[in-house]
């Protein structure tokens, strides 16, 4: 595991502290956590635009179809 130097404010340090003691975390395993929720959370937005991303492909190939079928029910000799 590598060690990465973050410089944080004094302010966010002590409400960081704060924060990890409720929950009876240390300030590094505190840290990890937010971490950890954020990178989900960013890996959980980049899912939801690629299954956007892909909805809308099928929507439209879906109201091409739907067209087709239109044609075909209201003018079946065609």
């Amino acid at each position: 595991m590598s060690d990465s130097p973050v410089h944080i404010p004094d302010f966010k340090l002590r409400d960081l502290d704060k924060c990890a003691k409720v929950i009876h975390l240390s300030r590094p395993e505190y840290i990890h956590c937010a971490i950890e929720n954020r990178n989900t959370k960013v890996k959980n937005q980049q899912a939801a635009k690629r299954l956007k991303k892909a909805s809308l492909r099928v929507r439209k190939e879906s109201m091409c179809v739907n067209k087709e079928f239109n044609r075909i029910e209201y003018n079946p000799k065609n």
